[in-house]
């Protein structure tokens, strides 16, 4: 039953189990876990209807990785690979590419495609995966009193302040001689917004950036540049004070 008051009814099971055959039941959960869940996170722009266009297409090995997300153990380079050729498909039905990394260069020199439309990178795919993973594991033992599980920094977690946070990626967005060339053109809103193109992009400013040459300071540089930037500013009036002394 679903719905309240007289907007309720009734949703027989039966018939779409006989439907979708055993193996895609047993999948849903890793389905319902990978596309989007409170805890897991989701992708963004491809909601649950995209998702399931999908799986109902998806190929027998594709629903089997999805049906043995639920392990305690770690997935095998073959499951994680299934698994990312399916993602694939969710960006580009029709696509033969079974890699994020082939299909993000795809989409970004045949369509011009931007950041929010790419796929995630391989690395922030494997950790969006061990969090389904993991919220799978525990679905799948909601029937057990007290049960066991693993720590959750092997599934995508990390514990900073006594609270669990998600790890997004473990390595850089772009390799550094990439980042370098990002700057931003802000003069005066001291880069606390997502307007600024570093912030956006989860990158500090630099000396590249618009906002070095403004009066107010830069909210989104390191400290230790920022510390940089004072000492050499002290040292120029100590160097122009001799001057005029001098003088």
């Amino acid at each position: 039953m679903t719905g309240t008051g007289q907007r309720h009814r009734i949703i027989k099971l039966k018939p779409i189990v006989q439907a979708l055959g055993r193996t895609k039941i047993e999948a849903l959960p890793g389905l319902h876990a990978l596309s989007s869940a409170d805890i897991t996170g989701s992708f963004a722009g491809k909601g649950k209807v995209t998702w399931w266009k999908i799986f109902k297409e998806a190929d027998e090995e594709s629903v089997a990785a999805l049906a043995i997300i639920d392990t305690r153990d770690q997935l095998s380079e073959e499951t994680l690979a299934i698994i990312e050729k399916l993602v694939c498909k969710v960006y580009v039905p029709a696509t033969t590419i079974a890699s994020v990394k082939e299909l993000r260069w795809w989409l970004l020199r045949k369509k011009q495609a931007q950041s929010e439309n790419l796929p995630p990178t391989q690395e922030a795919l494997r950790q969006a995966i061990k969090r389904a993973q993991f919220q799978a594991m525990v679905w799948e033992l909601d029937t057990v009193p007290e049960p066991q599980y693993p720590s959750q920094e092997a599934f995508g977690w990390k514990l900073e302040d006594a609270k669990w946070h998600p790890v997004m990626t473990t390595l850089p967005p772009a390799p550094e001689a990439i980042t370098e060339l990002v700057k931003c053109g802000c003069s005066k809103s001291r880069c606390t917004t997502n307007r600024c193109n570093c912030r956006k992009a989860s990158l500090n400013c630099t000396d590249l950036c618009s906002c070095c040459d403004g009066d107010e300071p830069c909210e989104n540089q390191l400290e230790g540049e920022v510390e940089e930037d004072e000492e050499e500013d002290e040292e120029d009036a100590d160097y122009e004070s001799e001057e005029s002394d001098t003088d």
